[in-house]
């Protein structure tokens, strides 16, 4: 896995898909800091984020697919202009 826990209220990852969930699950993404040619999503974290963050790895939970799409491509957006 590929993220992070920092600060007391935030959570980051580089894990594209895995924000692309997060995002879709409702999670508010507060940044998208370049770091080298990588970014990293920073989200407001939640009491229950490593549970959601388990259930997407072990492939557990489910997100509407339209809404995933979407979300898809606006990350991809900012991504590439943000």
């Amino acid at each position: 896995m590929s993220e992070s826990r920092t600060g007391e209220n935030s959570f980051e990852t580089r894990d594209f898909h895995l924000a692309c969930f997060l995002r879709c699950t409702g999670y508010e993404l507060l940044d998208l800091r370049a770091e080298g040619r990588r970014k990293v999503f920073v989200f407001q974290d939640r009491a229950t984020r490593r549970d959601n963050v388990m259930a997407f790895y072990s492939d557990t939970t489910s997100v509407r697919p339209l809404a995933f799409a979407a979300t898809i491509k606006d990350m991809k957006g900012l991504l590439h202009n943000g």
